[in-house]
């Protein structure tokens, strides 16, 4: 049977529009059974999801670099791109809907053809099956707009994939967004100038100029959001003004818009299977399947900042001369390894954390304690490529999570920023994204 068969576009949509209408009610998709879950309290952070363990390689970025996030501009040229391999023998029929949210990625009180041109569900028709693999996959592709889909207004953007003969079980859900350049961002990072953050922090300077727009009450209907590194976890939301000066909203105070510096993240680079990469002890095959064991990690929590360019968390898929990385990389078992004094006290639980896992702390990505070994191990099946990753503590109690007790916190940490500017006057209806700009302390 052909991985995808002709459907007739009228008759299908008649068949599950009811299931599709009721699907896109709610912004946030809630499965306490099967979904994964992130370990943290703030329900935001589940937003970004895999509830398949047949889809794998997940990524969202702008058209023409993998590291780019998934923003674009209004009536722009770019594209924001989806891709995801299928390692199952019998490869699915995926389709999508694309869900307006505002400013909280709740749903917003809109129509469909209120935020977008064409039908509510389309099939993704882009795919290639993997070639010269030792594990056989399908790679699929979406670009946003395309001829089925354009986005009529700014603001966020959910992503949801589902088997096209069941769309009420969300098997993936990414987010984007999508910019009007309105609002001009100054924005600077310094080091903090007194307290507990000043040797271990990175503090935000920032500025708006909203000439462009009629603002009556900045402090309701302006609303800015700053972000560290991954753009939609660790950010500061609903940020307000200190001073207003005319059109300037300035934002800078003593204590305000203060971060961990954090640490760069860990790497390994398994491009190449014939020889072991950069952060890899070991390459073997057996079984059928590759396996990669990583060199063993340790605390860095009491060592001194050392700099090296990292990918502040992402992953890029890369097989080593090759042109079509993205069907002839092939997959393999890779093993994590952090070595420890002691098991941590019970009630803490230790993660492996970066776009590798989804940006999710779920069950696939805890760590378990090996006490034979004194270290914390887990694996997962990656695909061929660069990839950054750390490890974070989180208290299964409360849900705290604690970035700094295996990696540390250093203001002269690389990090970047991204500052997202919204604008809702009074009486609109929806949260316009009117400001974007990303940033590094590089630079």
């Amino acid at each position: 049977m052909a991985l995808h068969q002709s459907i007739d576009r009228t008759t299908q949509l008649g068949k599950y529009r009811l299931i599709i209408l009721l699907a896109l009610s709610v912004c946030y998709f809630t499965n306490n059974t099967t979904a994964s879950v992130f370990v943290h309290s703030n329900d935001k952070n589940t937003l970004e999801f895999t509830n398949s363990p047949s889809i794998k390689t997940v990524k969202t970025h702008k058209l023409g670099w993998e590291l780019a996030d998934p923003v674009i501009e209004m009536n722009g040229n770019d594209r924001v791109v989806l891709t995801f391999d299928d390692i199952s023998n019998t490869p699915g029929n995926y389709s999508y809907s694309i869900v307006h949210c505002d400013s909280e990625w709740n749903p917003s009180n809109l129509f469909i053809n209120d935020y977008m041109d064409g039908f509510e569900v389309n099939e993704i028709r882009d795919y290639s099956f993997s070639t010269g693999t030792s594990s056989s996959y399908t790679h699929f592709r979406l670009e946003l707009p395309n001829r089925d889909v354009r986005m009529r207004i700014s603001g966020n953007y959910l992503i949801r994939v589902f088997d096209t003969y069941n769309p009420d079980e969300i098997l993936l859900q990414r987010r984007f967004l999508v910019y009007e350049p309105l609002i001009n961002i100054t924005v600077s990072i310094r080091q903090p100038s007194a307290g507990e953050f000043r040797f271990s922090g990175q503090q935000v300077e920032l500025q708006l100029n909203t000439a462009r727009l009629r603002i009556t009450d900045p402090f309701a209907e302006i609303k800015a959001v700053v972000c560290q590194n991954h753009l939609f976890q660790g950010c500061h939301e609903d940020v307000k003004p200190a001073f207003v000066r005319g059109d300037i909203l300035d934002y800078s105070q003593p204590n305000a818009l203060i971060f961990e510096g954090g640490n760069e993240y860990r790497l390994f680079d398994s491009k190449s299977i014939r020889y072991s990469g950069q952060g890899i002890q070991s390459i073997s095959y057996y079984g059928g399947e590759f396996h990669i064991q990583l060199n063993e990690d340790h605390s860095r929590r009491s060592t001194r900042y050392t700099f090296y360019p990292d990918l502040n968390g992402r992953f890029v898929v890369n097989l080593e001369r090759s042109t079509q990385s993205h069907i002839e990389a092939d997959y393999a078992w890779t093993y994590f390894t952090l070595r420890t004094p002691m098991e941590l006290d019970e009630g803490k639980s230790v993660y492996l954390f970066g776009e590798l896992t989804g940006w999710e702390l779920s069950p696939p990505n805890r760590m378990v304690f090996n006490p034979e070994r004194n270290a914390y191990e887990t694996r997962l099946l990656l695909k061929q490529g660069a990839y950054n990753y750390r490890y974070l503590v989180v208290n299964d109690k409360t849900g705290e999570v604690d970035a700094t007790h295996f990696e540390g916190s250093y203001f002269d940490t690389e990090n970047s920023y991204t500052v997202l500017v919204y604008y809702k006057p009074l009486g609109a209806r929806y949260h316009r994204l009117t400001g974007y700009k990303k940033i590094s302390t590089s630079r």
